[in-house]
């Protein structure tokens, strides 16, 4: 739901000094580490209450039965954040997606996000100077019942650019709001939600319900790269095991950046599509082109998706029936550019193994219909297969978290195209918090290993001012022409913010 673009992100830059500052002033009085904190308990009601449990006595679960809230080592699983479906080792099992904890009935309105952020770009070729960022999202939960729970949020979202290419822009848009029931072994959702399904980070290829957010390419992390779509939900939990299934109802595709925005992924100053050599289609066709941005009406399609922990290893497999929410830029005629949603079946498998010093991850999905354009211009689809492989680190057992992920995708018998038929990359995290946590220094990366292809995202934050964060990164782009870093080479930006959750 757009408003009118204002002539600079002032409105929003004050609403969140007024959000900032009345936090700071809410959070002034903390208790120090001199203060005492005294819980005086009755004698009388302390001896008469024996909450021990003897060695004799026993507590027994049949086998097979579900335990909602616990993994497999009977641990309490709090229920919280967005659904995404990447348990970080094979002991979770299905660690958040459990049906919730009955305590949790009650009234919650809250500010779950917040962020500012000004970005100065360092190439001077870049169509850029310099861009600003601000988002606030917000949400209110009820929960009348243990069976029952209500929520409706929303967000605000800003951006700015001023170089050779100016754009201001203000947008409202819904969160995960909904209404769900849950009962012993099931729940039913209906309503908007953020669903990502797949076992790798960052990138998971099962990951065919959820809407992509692609107005700032890939500079944020997973969970910020996908917006909220309507859908009815069923999930049933029972042993170890739990099936989600989830109708598409009303098609939703992906949130792109303005078309003035250097994230735009048809680039009209260069005359460049990302992923296609310029060589392949003419600079002037794709400059002079209209470009049509209609989606499809419609329901999006189905999907279900079986996960089981087991001894083992963690597994899942997934069958949808949808269309993937990025578009593809077909040439409809010589002056137009359509995006297309085609639909397309995907059979996926994965799994997760916990090992004594590492977690590993395997993925791998078949899809039927994968868009492409042959060299005389005209569009087709064809199938295709990606598959990815990772390790996630704990080096001597502290804080540090290193993540590395083999990835790579082949279309299946595919005619002359202009698409690239097969890529390989190499993609990868690393966290190292110090100074008791207070701080935290990341590197987030992207090589291609089939053609030269370089994403980097050196990043140090102060975490020391909860809830706040501040941050300091670089991104940095390279590659060759039919690359997503070739097309975005001069995009390379140094970004200041702060984000916050409350």
């Amino acid at each position: 739901m757009p408003l009118k673009p204002p002539s600079s992100l002032l409105p929003l830059a004050l609403a969140l000094t007024c959000l900032f500052a009345c936090n700071a002033l809410a959070v002034d009085h903390e208790i120090s580490d001199e203060d005492e904190l005294l819980i005086e308990i009755d004698d009388a009601v302390s001896e008469e209450a024996d909450f021990s449990i003897e060695a004799d006595d026993e507590i027994s679960v049949e086998e097979g039965d579900a335990v909602p809230n616990s993994d497999e080592d009977g641990e309490l699983v709090i229920d919280s954040g967005p659904e995404l479906d990447r348990p970080s080792n094979a002991a979770q099992g299905i660690a958040g997606s459990s049906i919730q904890d009955d305590d949790r009935a009650g009234f919650e309105l809250r500010i779950d996000d917040a962020r500012a952020e000004y970005a100065y770009f360092t190439d001077s070729d870049s169509e850029a100077d310099y861009s600003l960022f601000g988002m606030a999202s917000a949400l209110a939960n009820w929960q009348p019942s243990p069976a029952w729970e209500l929520q409706l949020a929303g967000r605000i979202d800003g951006h700015e650019q001023d170089g050779s290419i100016d754009y201001s822009t203000l947008d409202a848009d819904y969160g995960d709001s909904f209404v769900r029931f849950t009962g012993e072994q099931f729940r039913l959702t209906a309503g908007t939600q953020t669903i990502v399904w797949g076992r790798l980070d960052e990138l998971p290829l099962s990951d065919r319900i959820s809407t992509a957010d692609l107005t700032r390419f890939v500079l944020d992390d997973l969970e910020d790269r996908r917006r909220s779509n309507p859908v009815l939900r069923a999930e049933a939990f029972f042993g170890s095991g739990k099936l989600d299934v989830v109708w598409l109802y009303d098609f939703r595709a992906a949130e792109l950046p303005d078309r003035e925005s250097i994230w735009y992924p048809i680039n009209r100053e260069t005359g460049r599509i990302i992923g296609i050599d310029p060589r392949d289609i003419p600079p002037a066709l794709v400059r002079n082109a209209s470009i049509s941005e209609d989606e499809p009406s419609g329901e999006g399609g189905f999907g279900a998706r079986y996960t089981r922990t087991h001894s083992l290893a963690d597994f899942g497999v997934t069958i949808a029936r949808t269309r993937q929410s990025v578009p593809y830029f077909r040439v409809q005629s010589p002056n137009t550019l359509a995006a297309v949603y085609p639909r397309s079946w995907a059979y996926g498998l994965d799994a997760a193994i916990d090992t004594q010093h590492a977690t590993l991850r395997f993925e791998v999905l078949y899809s039927s219909d994968n868009p492409v354009t042959r060299t005389d211009l005209s569009y087709t689809t064809t199938p295709g297969l990606a598959w990815g492989i990772g390790a996630e680190m704990h080096p001597g057992d502290g804080d540090t978290r290193i993540s590395l992920q083999l990835m790579g995708s082949n279309l299946i018998d595919a005619p002359e195209v202009i698409d690239r038929t097969e890529m390989y990359n190499l993609n990868g995290e690393i966290d190292v918090p110090f100074d008791r946590a207070r701080w935290r220094a990341s590197l987030d990366f992207i090589l291609g290993l089939d053609e030269k292809d370089v994403y980097l995202n050196p990043e140090i934050a102060f975490l020391g001012w909860e809830p706040h964060e501040l941050y300091l990164a670089l991104h940095y782009f390279d590659g060759d022409d039919q690359t997503l870093g070739g097309f975005h080479e001069d995009h390379a930006s140094i970004n200041l913010g702060w984000r916050a959750s409350f």
